[in-house]
């Protein structure tokens, strides 16, 4: 039995367009190579063309069956949060349980300023989506704190609430993994840094009566 896994970020429009090469079959092809799983990342307004990561991931999940199929990172906190849960039930759905999902509350002021949604609030909406995400997919009758005169909300079809592995190295997104997440997602880190935020990650869970999360570290390939 592996120890590990690997996965790879599907190619963006650019590649696409050097290469010559779609998502769609690169998402075949990463099946075929017997890799573990196939990612994309999630960008609002970045100044250049990128697709809808829901919907990519959607394509991917489409033409294979056995790989992981990964947000990297889905924001949901730019989103109003039962749309948000609503894409994740549908990626879960279709993909059949197939669903990494990776969180993360980046992507720069722009990106929200985009989304018309205060930078300030990254962190609380983050926080509450994480919260509240396995009542919606569970398809539970959920109040939204944030919309006090709305009716309680219930979602279907129902679906399995999908791992959480938490992106960013910071102290925040670590103590986050440890109260939310199943996995802890940093990229671009030393060994260093994986090592002492590991060690911090398993206390912090810890002390909020949980096993320590997965790790799982973003990287670039060299050729």
């Amino acid at each position: 039995m592996k120890s590990f896994e690997i996965g790879v970020i599907l190619p963006g429009i650019a590649v696409q367009r050097r290469d010559g090469i779609d998502l769609v079959a690169a998402a075949r092809h990463v099946e075929d190579a017997g890799l573990d799983g196939v990612w994309h990342g999630d960008h609002l307004a970045v100044g250049g063309p990128v697709l809808d990561a829901p919907i990519a991931l959607a394509a991917a999940a489409a033409v294979t069956a056995r790989v992981r199929i990964g947000t990297s990172v889905f924001v949901p906190g730019i989103r109003p949060l039962v749309w948000a849960a609503k894409q994740i039930a549908t990626l879960q759905y279709v993909s059949r349980d197939r669903l990494v999902l990776g969180v993360g509350s980046g992507g720069g002021p722009g990106q929200w300023a985009a989304a018309g949604v205060p930078y300030g609030q990254r962190g609380s909406r983050t926080d509450r989506a994480l919260e509240l995400l396995p009542r919606l997919l569970a398809g539970e009758e959920t109040r939204l704190p944030d919309e006090p005169g709305q009716p309680a909300v219930t979602l279907a079809p129902e679906v399995a609430m999908p791992p959480v592995w938490v992106g960013n190295a910071s102290a925040a997104a670590i103590r986050r993994a440890a109260r939310l997440g199943d996995g802890w997602f940093p990229s671009l880190i030393s060994p260093r840094e994986v090592a002492d935020g590991g060690k911090r990650l398993a206390e912090l869970a810890a002390a909020h009566g949980r096993p320590a999360p997965a790790i799982a570290i973003g990287g670039v390939a060299c050729r």
